[in-house]
């Protein structure tokens, strides 16, 4: 969502890539079933309701396996957990402030596309069970100078050990030097 929003808002970028993005809150939270989006819902409102009062956050998983309680409760979740987590020891906390879901919800940066005046690589899944393909599909048809490359795999296949990781990573260097390779090349010479 951020980038969307900042490819739209920020005049200090001068480009943008965004791989399996979710550019629609309330269509991501459509796609939810609905015992598990009331669920998150009942949450949110009682995490918010406990910080007004000075409360520690609620905290959500955020990847799970299908019927879990968790953010990205999907068939392909753990796997993408496992991916993102960090090979280095570098803790990592699979959890997200239930809080924070009521804003999400409500944030649809796919209404900003066409405010989006930089060269704006998407990287578009062939399927995803996170982020809503159509509203994605939708930015790179509305951003003026947006490039659309629909890789293999799901949402998670974009990071580094999954099926459409190598094509993503060229598909991306390959943006950065035809829109700013003059300009790399200058820093490094």
């Amino acid at each position: 969502m951020h980038v969307v929003e900042l490819a739209a808002s920020d005049t200090r970028l001068a480009g943008a890539i965004t791989q399996a993005p979710l550019t629609d809150g309330l269509a991501a939270a459509i796609m939810a079933p609905p015992k598990l989006g009331v669920r998150l819902f009942g949450l949110a409102l009682l995490d918010v309701l406990g910080a007004l009062v000075g409360r520690q956050p609620i905290y959500i998983p955020g990847h799970g396996k299908p019927g879990e309680l968790s953010i990205g409760a999907t068939p392909d979740g753990v796997f993408g957990e496992r991916l993102m987590m960090p090979k280095d020891g570098t803790p990592w906390h699979n959890r997200v402030a239930a809080r924070s879901l009521l804003s999400f919800s409500w944030r649809r940066p796919v209404r900003r596309a066409a405010s989006v005046r930089v060269p704006f690589l998407l990287v578009v899944p062939e399927s995803d069970s996170i982020a809503p393909v159509p509203a994605a599909l939708k930015v790179a048809r509305k951003a003026p100078r947006a490039e659309l490359f629909r890789s293999a795999g799901g949402h998670y296949d974009v990071y580094e050990g999954g099926a459409g990781f190598a094509d993503v990573l060229r598909t991306q260097v390959e943006f950065l030097h035809r829109h700013f390779g003059a300009a790399i090349e200058k820093k490094h010479v």
